[in-house]
């Protein structure tokens, strides 16, 4: 019995030995940083201009992957089966962490279970908008308007079950209007529609929010942060007009697979932070009509356990399933 103990004991060490002269080393060699999405998306620009930053805070390289595909799934499932090394990272967004763990049961991954946060790095609010022939200067009024013609009204969104759709749908449950969701493949069909009086709102990111309204095109009822935008300044967020607490982001944030030692978590949060408070990250974040939040992992990791609870009641009263 002594002697299965001590040899477990010394099996256990010696595993852990090499992960801390790893950590110690750390990094050695280039990290992949793997994009769930296209190349070329907002969602890529983002993550290149942090891996840059990084590279020079980290002194290897940082390389960018795009494994888009699954609504994010594989590039998470990637790196969550990746050594746990701190060489490849995810810079991961809401869908494939918060939302479709709650719609597809059988997920190759539990974020929970086999990832760890390195930090939160943006926040990506959306802007309710409405066509401007619509005829309505303020959300207020967009809601009595909906209320007065139940199932009239419609919304469209990139897609069923994206955060553009369940912040529509959040924004029902709060206001109690009745609009229709009209799913599309992508933003850019949606807008057109509503540009062509198709659909008769949107919820967009602030970066394709400011351009339309600027041109007349749409108008800007509120944000969905709990503060306003600097991208947006005279636009009201949803809690101010009434429905105190509402927020929804599609956030950013880097993850290492589970198990990575606390050590080199620790770098690559320290790289992370420092790259987003960079004079050019700064700059193009605020002009993508994000938010910087840069945290710690034990606050990114609080954040991702409440974005499910945010969004597991709209996906539950949809009944929503992959």
């Amino acid at each position: 019995m002594k002697s299965t103990f001590l040899r477990t004991c010394a099996a256990a060490l010696f595993a852990v030995v090499p992960l801390l002269a790893a950590a110690d080393d750390f990094p050695s060699k280039p990290i992949k940083m793997i994009v769930p999405f296209s190349a070329g998306g907002s969602t890529d620009v983002i993550a290149r201009l942090v891996a840059k930053e990084m590279q020079a805070k980290l002194g290897q390289p940082v390389v960018v992957e795009n494994k888009d595909g699954a609504s994010g799934a594989i590039a998470t499932d990637f790196v969550a089966k990746s050594a746990p090394d701190g060489y490849t990272i995810c810079y991961c967004t809401t869908g494939s962490i918060a939302i479709l763990p709650l719609i597809d049961a059988k997920l190759s991954y539990k974020p929970d279970r086999d990832l760890v946060a390195v930090t939160h790095a943006v926040d990506q609010p959306f802007g309710v908008v409405v066509r401007s022939s619509l005829g309505v200067d303020n959300l207020k009024d967009f809601v009595a308007l909906a209320k007065a013609n139940p199932g009239k009204f419609s919304f469209g969104s990139p897609g069923t079950a994206t955060p553009s759709h369940l912040t529509g749908e959040m924004l029902k449950m709060a206001t109690g209007m009745d609009i229709r969701h009209i799913p599309y493949r992508g933003d850019n069909p949606a807008v057109a529609d509503m540009l062509g009086g198709h659909i008769d709102a949107m919820m967009l990111s602030g970066v394709s929010v400011a351009p339309l309204v600027e041109g007349g095109k749409v108008k800007a009822l509120a944000v969905t942060s709990l503060k306003r935008l600097p991208s947006l300044p005279n636009v009201p967020t949803v809690a101010e007009l009434g429905y105190p607490g509402f927020q929804t982001n599609n956030l950013q944030a880097l993850f290492a697979p589970a198990k990575t030692p606390p050590e080199i978590i620790a770098k690559l949060n320290a790289a992370a932070v420092a790259a987003l408070h960079s004079p050019e990250a700064a700059d193009k974040i605020a002009s993508q009509g994000l938010i910087i939040v840069a945290d710690s992992p034990a606050h990114a990791a609080q954040t991702m356990k409440e974005e499910a609870e945010r969004w597991a009641p709209v996906v539950h009263k949809l009944d929503l399933k992959r």
